[in-house]
């Protein structure tokens, strides 16, 4: 895990899940991929980790968030979370995304108010900013409001005129 100033693309976990998750926007997040650097952070792992989480309880026909919590205490719970570490790690690695350390939360905390972001958002410009990083390959029209910063992948953005 690096901690160092970084310049690259910071992916956002829309953009790892339909890289990993076949959707109508996974063109758009394969191209992302052919970039470099591609810098992510540990909020978006745990994102992308619980989004898998909750993919693969649903394939078994577990839908309700609760009941996945208790699932998760049996053996096959416990199975389910070793899959979803694998699949997104094996993927960050396979694609060679560094990983940041999370922004401070006092400049997380400062980064809400600014923006009007919810927590996990605010903490993604954080990072981004704390890395000196102005690119963020995303599919989250949140981040629009960010002054600063570029939204990546263009292709899809210039599709997008709300």
């Amino acid at each position: 895990m690096s901690t160092s100033k970084s310049t690259g693309i910071f992916l956002d976990s829309s953009v790892i899940l339909n890289a990993i998750v076949e959707t109508e926007l996974t063109e758009f997040a394969d191209k992302v991929f052919e970039q470099f650097p591609l810098i992510t952070s540990e909020t978006v792992i745990d994102e992308s980790v619980y989004v898998i989480i909750r993919k693969l309880f649903t394939e078994m026909g577990v839908k309700n968030r609760f009941d996945i919590k208790i699932k998760l205490q049996t053996p096959e719970g416990k199975e389910i979370i070793e899959e979803a570490i694998e699949i997104v790690m094996e993927f960050i690695e396979r694609r060679r995304v560094a990983i940041v350390r999370d922004a401070d939360i006092y400049l997380t905390l400062a980064t809400m108010k600014k923006y009007s972001l919810l927590p996990h958002d605010a903490k993604i410009i954080a990072t981004m900013f704390q890395n000196g990083i102005k690119e963020l390959a995303t599919f989250d029209r949140d981040f629009k409001v960010v002054q600063g910063i570029v939204l990546l992948p263009k292709e899809y953005w210039e599709r997008r005129e709300d």
